[in-house]
Parts: C-alpha cells; structure tokens; sequence
C-alpha cells in the first residue's frame, strides 16, 4: 500500500483537530496530485479553514487545472511551491510555520529525506500526524533521485547525486529516530509508508 492508503487516517486525525481552528498541511512531492486532491476536497466540505503547502520540485500543470476549479472560500488556501524541499523547508521554518499533517514523498534516497527530516521537529506541531512515503519498497535500501530520471534533466530544482554510505528511505527514517528518541516509528497499515509521532511530553 502506498500513501494514498492512509488518506483515512488523515481524515481521522483532522476530525479530532478543535472546530473553529485553522488545520495546517505540508505535503512534499506532490506529483499528480493523489494525496492533495482527495484531503483537500475533504478539508473544503468539513473545515472553514485550512491551509494545503504543497512542495514540488515540478508542479504539474494538470494539478493546476484542477484546483483552479475548486469552490474554495478565501480562508481555504492550497499554496504550491515549486523548489527543492532542502531550500522551501528552511523557509517555512524561518516563516514559524507548523503543521498538523506533514506528508514525505519527494526525492527517495538518502541524503534529502535525512536533509527533510532534520526540520521536522521545527514543521511538526506536537500532536502532528507524519507519514514518510517508501519507507518499505523498492527505495527502502536503495536510492531514487529525479535529476537522473528522464523528463527532469533541465529543471534547476532538482538535486544532483550525492554519495554517501547509506542508501534508502529506511536507513535515512531509521537514523534519523535513533538521533531523536522523543519520536517513534509505526507501520499501522502494511504497505510502504511509516507514521511519526512526537511524544507529547516531549519538545524538538
């Protein structure tokens, strides 16, 4: 299963937000949209508002289209960053954004999901649902980067290879826990994607 799966639990974890407050979402790697189109039409028909961030280091066209024919009301924003995530995520930081959501399913190697990780504890509010996409699968040891896949060669967003010793989205989610105890790992759904969660007694 991959991430689109755990749309429920999205859901479920957005109902117990409080009535009357903003709901907050950071989405990295958009791509055609499979995860921002169906939680964002369900923060449209159950929240007055809501705040959508996608980051992408090529927002489609197509993705446009569609959310240009939404009936969204001006509190019901989806604001889309086309840039790599090592460079957009620092700025959300410096901007004292958090979220309730936080979805990781950009570049799948090592060296940027340790690199997105590493401002989690920053974006993530301490009740905060994070779900780390391929953390099983094919880029669980392995590394995936989009400047080598075709269609990607001439956009200045994306990052060039970088060596490093451990490869795969596990050892980066792996590594990355073991240096921030207050954190832990669950897979509550088989499938490929893990669920982060922040002990509540506990401040990154």
């Amino acid at each position: 299963m991959s991430s689109h799966g755990y749309i429920p639990l999205v859901k479920e974890h957005v109902r117990r937000i409080p009535v009357g407050r903003e709901v907050t979402v950071l989405e990295v790697g958009i791509d055609r949209g499979t995860m921002l189109f169906p939680i964002v039409a369900h923060l449209a028909r159950t929240r007055e508002s809501f705040l959508f961030v996608g980051v992408d280091v090529a927002v489609q066209e197509q993705v446009l289209v569609v959310l240009s024919n939404l009936d969204l009301t001006p509190a019901q924003r989806v604001a889309l960053v086309e840039g790599n995530s090592m460079k957009a995520l620092p700025r959300l930081v410096e901007q004292g954004m958090s979220f309730d959501v936080v979805l990781i399913d950009g570049d799948h190697n090592y060296h940027t999901v340790s690199s997105e990780l590493e401002h989690l504890g920053s974006l993530a509010n301490h009740g905060s649902l994070v779900i780390v996409d391929d953390y099983g699968g094919r880029w669980s040891d392995r590394d995936l980067w989009y400047s080598e896949r075709p269609g990607y060669e001439a956009n200045e967003h994306v990052t060039a290879r970088v060596e490093t010793q451990k490869h795969g989205v596990k050892a980066a989610v792996d590594d990355w826990l073991t240096a921030h105890p207050e954190w832990t790992g669950t897979q509550p759904l088989k499938g490929e994607p893990i669920v982060l969660t922040r002990q509540h007694s506990q401040r990154s």
